[in-house]
């Protein structure tokens, strides 16, 4: 043995520097060389008291191996990275650390580092206006903010501002309509005023005026109008003028010149005066219209002389009066196509005139 001590304490020197190369000693690091064998997104390190290596997954990757096998994978394909179910999971872009976000829908009502989400219609209904419900979009999931009955959205799409529907302003579908409230089922009322008739359909109220001989509304029941004499013509026939009465703003519609009311009641039908009983003319006259107002004119047909006055046309048969037009030398007679009235000379006289003018010599 004691041949043996001065040879082993000679070699010692080298033996710990193989022990400290074999362990990760400060001679040389196994770390240094292919990253000490460790997955590459892991770091390796040397253990300080006993220099072994030591491989541990960076941030943002989950050690998903076995035994001594360090296989680092992205935190977020496991698990959903720890995240809450309803969230998504994602990476901080400068340290790659696990970032947890409430899907769409969802609000964290967690603290700090917890991420708890929750749907966003039980929290603070969902920051709707509170004269609104919530809901989800069905595509997106995303808050949908709808306002209550009773109430009108008075800001957008986006931006979902609930007023009531009957404020200073009347609120009314209507501008010809008083609207109220009915405050036990948080719905308004609207009523047609005086001198209007409702008529849209379900909830929406739209006035259309009514006629002053009889209250009776006189418009098709397809139009939908609210202000009576400028929406559709009051629902007036084409040719007819639009007024209001001036008691009851009932709407009052009123043959245009040149037209004669043909409905009956309150349903005013204008038509072609001359088409109805000649236009008031005389049977033997002729009817027309004014160029510049439309007024009827009554002319006495060829053969028929106007015997009346003023506006009032009458047509006598001009054969009926005395020969003195044609003169005491002729004869009076019709010409049996234009029924006009032909002077012919008698026997022995000679018509010395020209044209129309008969003289008969």
């Amino acid at each position: 043995m004691a041949l043996y001590g001065p040879l082993l304490y000679a070699w010692l020197p080298l033996l710990v520097f193989l022990l400290q190369a074999f362990h990760g000693g400060s001679a040389h690091s196994s770390c240094s060389e292919n990253n000490g064998g460790c997955d590459q997104n892991a770091l390796c390190s040397d253990d300080p008291t006993t220099g072994a290596m030591k491989c541990t997954c960076k941030t943002g990757y989950t050690n998903t191996g076995c035994d001594d096998k360090v296989v680092c994978t992205d935190s977020c394909t496991v698990n959903n990275g720890d995240c809450h179910s309803n969230a998504d999971c994602s990476h901080d872009a400068t340290t790659n650390a696990v970032q947890c976000i409430c899907n769409t829908g969802y609000t964290n009502t967690g603290s700090g580092s917890t991420v708890v989400c929750t749907d966003s219609c039980t929290v603070n209904n969902g920051a709707c206006d509170p004269n609104a419900f919530c809901s989800h979009d069905a595509k997106k999931n995303a808050v949908k903010c709808t306002c209550k009955a009773g109430y009108t959205n008075t800001g957008s799409a986006d931006n979902v501002v609930c007023a009531e529907s009957c404020p200073a302003d009347n609120g009314a579908d209507d501008p010809n309509a008083i609207c109220s409230s009915d405050a036990g089922n948080d719905q308004r009322k609207c009523t047609c005023k005086a001198g209007y008739t409702n008529i849209g359909c379900h909830r929406r109220v739209v006035c259309r005026g009514t006629m002053i001989s009889d209250k009776i509304d006189a418009f098709p029941p397809h139009l939908h109008t609210s202000d009576s004499c400028t929406a559709n013509h009051g629902g007036c026939d084409a040719n007819a003028d639009c007024s209001h009465d001036a008691t009851t703003n009932a709407v009052v519609c009123t043959c245009k010149t040149g037209y004669t009311n043909t409905g009956s009641g309150s349903n005013v039908v204008c038509t072609d005066s001359c088409t109805v009983s000649n236009g008031g003319c005389h049977r033997n006259a002729v009817c027309s219209h004014d160029a510049t107002t439309n007024a009827v004119v009554c002319t006495c047909k060829t053969g028929y002389t106007n015997t009346g006055s003023g506006a009032n046309v009458v047509c006598t048969d001009s054969s009926s009066e005395s020969n003195e037009a044609c003169g005491r030398h002729a004869v009076r007679s019709r010409d049996p196509k234009t029924n006009a009235v032909v002077c012919t000379c008698k026997t022995g006289y000679t018509n010395t005139g020209s044209g129309s003018n008969v003289v008969c010599s």
